[in-house]
């Protein structure tokens, strides 16, 4: 049965579409998700680090470009004398995504756009993991405070028909320093979700948000399925303080709890082995953000 991700864009849309001749950003992330129970037996955890390079550039008075280059590693802990936490199905997943999106501007307030992902998740080779998906839509600002896009994504997916999802962009500021975002700043979860922001000054920002997180990878041949795939979902409730270092670095400390989170294993030749759930389990993380 498909899932539909109400917040998922393939590459993550800005709500703030205006861009700068040239502009990129640096992220580097690590997060740690605590060991919780599995309802069939055993322990999950897992710990996540990476970065991912954000480049923008301005092509015409229409037209801009924004290209992602993101690597993650996801270290899995399983544990326990029962269930996957004695199986181990997998170790280590590696993930590479390379995303380009484009955005024209009708007028002031009206903006097109259309993305595209090339992605490989996988345990041991870069090349059986490799799935690519697209999405477009319309983004319109309806005022100085209010923005709203909505669009259509499509991903494939390994071993399994591609998914289609809608893609929605809001950006509503509620007032001087409170606002309502679909543009999270964490990489705890998809990147993709709703956060309420509130800026107190300008040496801090705090958020509150919630995603979907989604994480759909090959294994290797040696496994309790070979070749076979591994998924892992959860929806993560988060909280961030963001300290504004400098003009060009930004600091992020963030935690929270994942909810609803569910272990699948498939074999090669598409047989679901296993589907399990596993307890709400505690997150931490830190995020740095380097602009130049």
């Amino acid at each position: 049965m498909k899932r539909m991700f109400l917040l998922l864009p393939l590459i993550v849309v800005p709500t703030q579409v205006t861009v700068a001749e040239f502009d990129s950003k640096l992220d580097f992330f690590y997060t740690h998700q605590f060991n919780s129970n599995i309802d069939n037996g055993g322990e999950i955890g897992v710990t996540r680090g990476g970065f991912e390079l954000r480049l923008s550039k301005k092509m015409t008075d229409h037209d801009s470009m924004k290209l992602k280059f993101k690597v993650q590693r996801e270290d899995y802990d399983f544990g326990g004398v029962a269930g996957l936490g004695l199986q181990n199905p997998w170790n280590s997943i590696d993930t590479i995504d390379v995303g380009m999106a484009w955005f024209h501007a009708i007028d002031q307030d009206k903006t097109l756009f259309a993305a595209g992902l090339v992605r490989s998740s996988y345990e041991h080779d870069f090349s059986d993991g490799l799935v690519g998906g697209g999405s477009a839509g319309f983004i319109q600002r309806y005022s100085p405070t209010f923005t709203l896009g909505l669009g259509v994504g499509i991903l494939g997916q390994i071993h399994d028909d591609p998914y289609v999802t809608p893609v929605i962009v809001l950006d509503w500021e509620i007032s001087e320093n409170l606002r309502i975002s679909s543009d999270l700043v964490t990489r705890f979860g998809t990147q993709s979700g709703v956060e309420l922001v509130w800026t107190p000054n300008t040496e801090w920002t705090l958020g509150v948000g919630i995603s979907y997180d989604y994480s759909r990878f090959r294994l290797n041949d040696s496994g309790i399925a070979p070749n076979g795939v591994g998924e892992v979902t959860s929806w993560p409730l988060s909280f961030r303080a963001t300290r504004h270092v400098s003009p060009d670095f930004d600091l992020t400390f963030y935690g929270g709890v994942v909810y609803n989170g569910e272990i699948r294993l498939i074999d090669q030749s598409r047989n679901q082995l296993s589907l399990d759930k596993y307890d709400e389990a505690g997150v931490i993380g830190i995020m740095g953000q380097i602009r130049f």
